[in-house]
């Protein structure tokens, strides 16, 4: 059996024919085989990979000193103070739940909202996790394709709401959390790893459910579904590329936990996939809950709009260059 999942292969050269073997043995039906190591395959590369990038990732932003660069960033003003968010966002937690405290504390000590923006959108999309996960897993061309994309949403989406939508008025000044602290007191090579692997853990704890039922709908989605079937849902629906924007919208994962389902997807169409990943990074709906804290409704409403609107763009312009 050819194991196709992953760009990587580690595990499945070690135990793929040997559960194979065992599962025929015990009258496991043919197809039924195929899924169950499938699953189990994939299932332990992707969080062999979640341990790895989550713990060097970890270990490398326990020298970032946030409260120096807010200090550097309520100074600089256009493109130096946008690029200098870009690459912090890259380097932030990739978690909504620890980017978005963080930039209310910038909103709050004066940092321009354009800076803001871009460091929410790229810390969203962009984070080192993120791409590494991409990378190790998807074909390296999607995975450009789909840095590209990110990179220009990411720009884009600040301009629309900074310059074209005067949405400053729409910040929740009375609401934001002024005081948040991200010190790293690590002064030993040792403490430092055992916080990233600590991190590395509390993640696995928070999205291996997730992950579960992303690695298992995937593996029955190719196993059990017609691929003549998928492909014509996909290839030949029109609604397919909003689906794909909607749902992707909606759900609160993380890369992890989508891996599975978008290289399902690459499989049968690239476009709805591009479309499916962006969105899934880009927002979800319990982002609106945790930016309510700092922006109107009307400012998360079109902040939404504009990045599932490029995301979607991005789409149709992948459809008709394939």
């Amino acid at each position: 059996m050819e194991h196709t999942h992953q760009h990587f292969e580690i595990f499945a050269p070690l135990i793929e024919e040997p559960l194979e073997a065992l599962l025929e043995r015990l009258g496991t039906g043919e197809m039924f085989t195929h899924f169950i190591v499938h699953t189990i395959v994939d299932l332990l590369q992707i969080v062999f990979l979640l341990f790895v990038v989550v713990t060097i990732v970890s270990y490398i932003q326990t020298y970032i000193p946030y409260d120096k660069m807010k200090h550097k960033l309520e100074k600089l003003k256009g493109v130096p103070g946008i690029a200098l968010s870009f690459a912090l966002g890259m380097l932030s937690p990739f978690c909504s739940c620890s980017i978005i405290p963080i930039m209310m504390g910038f909103l709050a000590s004066g940092v321009p909202l354009s800076c803001c923006l871009v460091f929410l959108t790229s810390a969203s999309c962009l984070n080192l996790t993120a791409l590494s996960g991409i990378f190790a897993t998807l074909e390296p061309g999607f995975a450009a394709t789909y840095t590209a994309c990110a990179f220009v949403i990411t720009l884009l989406s600040t301009l629309i709401l900074t310059r074209v939508m005067k949405s400053d008025s729409l910040i929740r000044i009375d609401r934001l959390q002024v005081e948040h602290h991200h010190h790293h007191k690590e002064a030993t090579v040792g403490n430092r790893l055992t916080k990233a692997l600590c991190s590395a853990w509390l993640t696995f704890k928070e999205v291996w459910l997730f992950l579960l039922i992303g690695v298992s709908v995937s593996c029955a989605v190719s196993v059990f579904v017609p691929e003549a079937f998928i492909e014509k849902l996909l290839s030949g629906n029109v609604l397919s590329l909003p689906l794909a924007t909607l749902i992707g919208g909606c759900l609160h994962s993380d890369v992890f936990s989508i891996l599975p389902i978008v290289t399902t997807l690459l499989s049968f169409s690239k476009p709805v996939a591009l479309t499916f990943l962006l969105s899934a990074m880009l927002f979800s709906i319990a982002e609106w809950a945790l930016l309510s804290q700092s922006f109107r409704v009307k400012l998360i409403a079109r902040y939404c709009g504009v990045l599932l609107g490029l995301a979607f763009l991005c789409g149709i312009v992948m459809l008709i260059i394939f």
